[in-house]
């Protein structure tokens, strides 16, 4: 159970909306040594009444645009001199180089950056939480080629159940974890986590790890997969600002977009059996918006590797991928933490235009792209029997890449963990797509699919 010996730290909420109250709750379910205030109105923050209450950071609403947003940021930061966080969403644009001159530390989108909002609640109002039920979002998760066997670990170590929504504490900063335990999990396909308020002991350890194990360049597998995703949040920064793009904008956004695909070498030739090790290193996560940009740019490229495609064709997998869910921004608030199935007939239509969304958004920003990513785009989610979306289109109409890329996304879907359900091991996920393939439901192209399964050496 946990110990919630934490001293209680006050943290302000600012919005008219009870709905942005209950998201922000459900954000910080867990975070015990918060306290949360849900303030209603500018005046309510200028009167200032409660002596007592000293945030030590604020969470604004700009659902209603850049002028309210700065209103909000002003008071707030003229009454109590704390971080302020601005959240917004696809209810109105929102200008960030304004909001940020008047005073907001961070911009990010409710819905679409959720899992870098506990990230940057917690860099700039740090708490500590101890004991096996602190949640999830709280802790990161760690490659297990960075960790070394009988060596002292400054850090918590935790293993997440998701069966039953527990984070259990496996060591304790001082500890050893020992080979035993390393290999279990690798076996298992186990996620081993650490606490993201100890992700600079972390990455300390692991560049140690690397310099006694005489890597050129010792920066660990998980330092480089947090800097891509944050590279890839200031990347979706990019296209979320409600200020217009231009064509230099557009071509630095592509050499962000490259730069991550160099840092994990999604293009770099591999045998079957190196890109098989590759595959599964990015299965068995939490799926998240932007680790689902990850892993959907690796199995682009990598699935691309197995068909026999070249370098570029390659990169445009990758490129795909790594963009291929931005529309998902453009949701309905009340819509973007349902399921699908709990979504009604209105919302479920506003979601299958996510991918056409998705190339929209791409274009506006003037992102110097060839045809075949914004087709692996937006058609990720068409399947060859016409009953895939946005468009329904069948197998003759689809291109290569999409058809590529909905394998993919269809592997991804099965190989990730979501809530009360466990993540399918990468071989079966495979199995199944390829025997349904043969099944002559038409979903997915039976040459791509049969070629994968081949190649993939498990």
């Amino acid at each position: 159970m946990s110990s919630k010996t934490s001293p209680m730290v006050d943290v302000l909420i600012g919005s008219p909306r009870d709905s942005f109250w209950e998201t922000v709750q459900l954000v910080l379910k867990g975070y015990y040594p918060y306290k949360l205030k849900h303030v209603r109105s500018i005046d309510e923050i200028l009167e200032n009444t409660d002596a007592e209450f000293r945030p030590v950071l604020a969470l604004i609403d700009a659902q209603d645009g850049s002028t309210v947003a700065n209103e909000w940021v002003q008071s707030t930061k003229m009454t109590y001199e704390c971080p302020v966080i601005v959240l917004h969403s696809a209810a109105a644009p929102l200008n960030f180089d304004l909001v940020k001159k008047n005073g907001a530390n961070e911009i990010m989108h409710l819905n679409f950056d959720r899992e870098f909002i506990s990230d940057m609640i917690l860099q700039l109002a740090p708490i500590e939480m101890e004991g096996d039920q602190i949640p999830i979002t709280s802790l990161m998760p760690v490659d297990m080629r960075d960790i070394e066997p009988s060596m002292n670990v400054n850090f918590d170590v935790y293993a997440h159940l998701p069966a039953n929504h527990r984070s259990v504490l496996l060591r304790k900063s001082g500890d050893i974890i020992d080979e035993r335990q390393v290999e279990k999990f690798k076996n298992l396909k186990q996620q081993m986590y650490v606490k993201k308020t100890q992700m600079k002991q972390f990455f300390e350890y692991a560049r140690t790890i690397m310099s006694m194990r005489n890597v050129a360049f010792p920066v660990s597998m998980t330092e480089k997969f947090h800097r891509s995703k944050k590279a890839i949040y200031q990347i979706m920064t990019e296209f979320l600002n409600g200020t217009g793009g231009d064509y230099s904008e557009g071509k630095i956004i592509l050499e962000k977009c490259r730069e991550i695909l160099a840092e994990f070498d999604l293009t770099k030739d591999l045998s079957p059996e190196d890109l098989t090790a590759e595959i599964c290193r990015f299965t068995g996560n939490l799926r998240t918006n932007y680790h689902d940009c990850i892993c959907m740019s690796a199995y682009g490229a990598y699935f691309a590797q197995l068909l026999g495609w070249d370098q570029a064709k390659r990169e445009a997998a990758a490129l795909s991928g790594l963009l291929h869910n931005i529309g998902l921004s453009q949701m309905p608030p009340q819509a973007a933490d349902k399921l699908f199935a709990d979504m009604n007939e209105e919302e479920k239509n506003e979601y299958r235009r996510y991918p056409d969304r998705s190339v929209i958004m791409v274009k506006a920003k003037k992102v110097p792209l060839p045809q075949e990513v914004a087709d692996g785009i937006a058609q990720h989610r068409e399947l060859g029997s016409g009953q895939g979306f946005p468009k329904k289109l069948i197998a003759k109409d689809i291109s290569e890449m999409g058809k590529l890329m909905a394998l993919a996304y269809s592997f991804h879907e099965m190989t990730a963990l979501r809530p009360g359900r466990p993540a399918s091991p990468p071989a079966v996920a495979l199995t199944h797509l390829r025997d349904t393939a043969m099944e002559g439901s038409g979903d997915y192209d039976l040459v791509m699919a049969t070629q994968i399964f081949k190649k993939f050496k498990i």
